[in-house]
């Protein structure tokens, strides 16, 4: 991006109040350093000896940290987490970003959501990791914790200049119920979704699927095609994201590519697509055209996909440094 154009995309954000509405999952790294490892004398397994264990968040939780990193003016998210043992390092990767807990609601017959990934390193560089260990919830919010996501969203909303929803647990917070809400929201206030399955559901809002996810919905010859039939069927611009392809952006039935800034391997895509929402959101609320906040987007997400083995977030200054590089 033009420098100057990028630095006032940046100023203008810091006047940005950004409502985050997802399911905050705890993300686990476990260390295993193998050299350590002896033959179980019960078992005919090697166990992994953990030498570190790493905690950030994951998830809507991911769309957080990268809203907080990129310096807005405030941070509200609005999420569901349990009484386990899970939800107190959640409340510590929040109490880190320095971001109010009044929209975080506890529900004690919930599972705080978490993905925890055992790696396994030894004599070589090579680093490997075992499947990971997911908890999740089997069964949707009660009626009681429902209205209490609604009535913490609406109250929310009503401070942002902007919603970012980040909908991609089965059983999570955007029940059928508070979807309805932010279609309503959607007419009065700029609501950007990220959903993996749910996308055909919404309207009166940005969604942003990637191109798999857009076909399945709306199935065209080309992405942009695809974004424009998204964009007719949801009633509002639509964004979708290719990977190294880029992005595209319709609007009113005229769909702009936008190219990804290019990044050389290794780069590790895990994310990305959090940052890309949250930088999106942040800008677009800054009253940045859809193209360009595009284009910030894609810079933040190249900033985050060279962070090898983590949920990382992109920095104004991390930003302004790979731009430059780029320049």
């Amino acid at each position: 991006m033009d420098r100057s154009a990028l630095a006032e995309i940046l100023q203008k954000i810091k006047t940005v109040r950004v409502c985050v509405l997802g399911d905050v999952c705890l993300d686990i790294y476990w260390h295993a350093d193998m050299k350590k490892s002896r033959l179980s004398r019960e078992t005919p397994h090697f166990p992994l000896p953990v030498v570190k264990e790493r905690f950030s968040l994951g998830g809507g939780g991911n769309v957080m940290a990268n809203v907080s990193a990129l310096g807005v003016q405030a941070m509200l998210p609005v999420s569901v987490i349990g009484r386990d043992w899970r939800a107190w390092p959640v409340k510590e990767c929040f109490g880190a970003l320095g971001c109010p807990e009044t929209y975080l609601i506890e529900d004690p017959a919930r599972v705080t959501p978490c993905y925890a990934k055992p790696l396994r390193g030894g004599i070589s560089d090579v680093v490997y990791e075992d499947p990971r260990l997911d908890f999740e919830n089997g069964s949707p919010l009660s009626a009681e914790t429902e209205q209490k996501v609604i009535s913490a969203l609406v109250a929310a909303a009503k401070k942002a200049n902007v919603i970012a929803v980040s909908d991609q647990l089965e059983y999570g917070v955007v029940t059928p119920a508070v979807r309805e809400v932010l279609c309503e929201l959607g007419k009065m206030m700029p609501v950007i979704v990220d959903s993996r399955d749910r996308i055909s559901l919404y309207r009166n809002v940005i969604v942003k699927p990637n191109e798999v996810e857009a076909a399945a919905v709306c199935p065209a010859s080309s992405p942009e095609d695809a974004a424009v039939l998204l964009s007719a069927r949801t009633r509002a611009p639509a964004i979708v994201t290719l990977g190294e392809k880029g992005a595209v952006w319709s609007e009113k039935g005229l769909p702009v590519r936008v190219p990804a800034v290019p990044v050389k391997p290794p780069v590790d895509p895990v994310g990305a697509g959090d940052t890309f929402l949250a930088a999106f959101a942040a800008a677009y609320a800054a009253d940045v055209p859809g193209p360009d906040a595009l284009r910030f987007a894609s810079l933040a997400s190249a900033v985050t996909v060279q962070k090898i083995g983590q949920t990382g977030t992109a920095t104004p200054d991390e930003i302004l440094k790979l731009n430059g590089a780029k320049c």
